[in-house]
């Protein structure tokens, strides 16, 4: 059976698409994996002939996924709410938020939070946490963002910064087959704590 995580956020341009890509690919290097889309025109989608080091596959539904030959699959959602949503939340072993500081995206969040702790009345072995992505290096506002974030009681994971070599993953097989050590730690990071939630 295999583990399901999900990337998602209501609004665009908080970096799932980039974060989904990058955690496929440290998850590749320890266990089969997969990352799917679930809008078609996505931009994951359009990886197909880039990525060597794990499967991008078409979503078809929930069951096959689970059922599926990866140890580790990887959703990524678009940048709005769809009907299929709470169903693929209800569905997944964990549900990561990646949200900038920006006020408007903090304020975008609390419907993906909604949906995420309806999900987890009908799945109670569903976890999920937020992650500051495309971080400036700006202690105030980051503290100040995550003062915002507490309320919604999640785990605030290990923040990604906003580095070049992210913004050129799509291109080079990600951040970890870069000389960037900074980008490579916090992806590592990043997925060790998603791993002990699990």
């Amino acid at each position: 059976m295999s583990k399901i995580i999900t990337i998602a956020h209501q609004k665009g341009g908080v970096g799932k698409s980039t974060l989904a890509l990058n955690l496929s690919y440290r998850f590749s290097n320890d266990v089969k994996t997969a990352l799917t889309d679930v809008d078609p025109q996505g931009t994951i989608m359009n990886l197909q002939e880039l990525v060597e080091d794990f499967d991008i596959i078409n979503f078809d539904n929930m069951k096959k996924l689970r059922n599926s030959e990866y140890d580790v699959v990887f959703i990524d959602s678009p940048p709005y709410i769809i009907d299929t949503i709470q169903p693929i939340f209800e569905e997944s072993d964990f549900v990561l938020v990646p949200t900038k500081v920006g006020v408007p995206d903090i304020m975008a969040i609390s419907t993906t939070i909604e949906l995420i702790k309806n999900a987890q009345k009908r799945n109670e072995n569903l976890k999920a946490a937020i992650v500051l992505n495309m971080l400036k290096p700006n202690v105030k506002i980051k503290e100040q963002a995550i003062e915002q974030l507490e309320k919604y009681e999640l785990p605030i994971l290990s923040s990604i910064h906003d580095r070049i070599s992210y913004g050129s993953s799509f291109l080079n097989g990600g951040v970890m087959g870069t000389n960037d050590s900074q980008a490579k730690n916090e992806i590592e990071k990043l997925s060790k704590e998603i791993l002990n939630m699990l």
